[in-house]
């Protein structure tokens, strides 16, 4: 977004949207739209721009005057936005979906963070609403629950619960990997049998309602059914 004080101008899927502060004098918008614009015009030319104002209504003139100087910097006025179009829960909702959905599929994950700069010894319990990362051990006798991803940047041997609220895409990732118990969502398995000690990084997920563990980064897998 770019913005001086009182005005602000944002491109979104559907175009360009110019914000207008309702309580500033008119006079004042429009001198600083009209620097906003020589210093973006070069980017911005030829583009159709809509304009929110909340629920100010301005005179004829002061219409006339806002064309006019989107039109000195090659610009088309196409319309103002009602509230209910700028704040509308079901849009704003169906874009956050769509972006989590595309930060996925670029193996991106955004949201709430909570980092822990140290070893969870045992007795001790880390509960947070998001992610977690720690930057240690988490040692047996110790837990992690998180309702989004959890990441240890060393070894795994206490419980781990990811995705705490049901949520079947978050995984559960550490250099050691080898929980007393690990679960995510509604899915629940226990370290494996089998001694994994150099494998690398690892990260558990949920793969065809199976909770799986896989090299980091890589497709090979030693997975253990719920």
């Amino acid at each position: 977004m770019t913005r001086t004080e009182h005005v602000a101008l944002k491109g979104t899927r559907d175009g360009l949207v110019l914000y207008l502060d309702p309580v500033a004098d008119f006079g004042l918008l429009m001198n600083e739209l009209d620097k906003l614009l020589k210093d973006s015009v070069q980017f911005l030319q030829g583009a159709n721009v809509r304009c929110y104002a909340g629920t100010k209504e301005y005179a004829e003139d002061e219409h006339v005057m806002l064309v006019t100087v989107l039109r000195q910097h090659h610009l088309e006025f196409s319309g103002w936005l009602t509230t209910e179009e700028v704040y509308v829960p079901g849009k704003v909702q169906a874009y956050t979906e769509d972006k989590e959905t595309r930060l996925r599929e670029e193996g991106m994950v955004e949201g709430s963070c909570l980092f822990v700069e140290r070893t969870l010894r045992s007795g001790k319990s880390v509960q947070f609403e998001g992610h977690v990362v720690v930057l240690g051990d988490v040692n047996p006798g110790a837990e992690i629950i998180a309702t989004g991803n959890i990441v240890v940047l060393g070894s795994l041997r206490g419980v781990a619960h990811a995705g705490a609220t049901g949520e079947r895409r978050a995984s559960v990732s550490a250099y050691h990997l080898a929980p007393t118990q690990l679960r995510i969502a509604d899915l629940v398995t226990r370290a494996p049998d089998e001694e994994a000690s150099g494998r690398g990084p690892e990260i558990a997920r949920i793969k065809d309602d199976q909770l799986i563990v896989e090299m980091s980064g890589m497709n090979s897998r030693r997975g253990k059914d719920r």
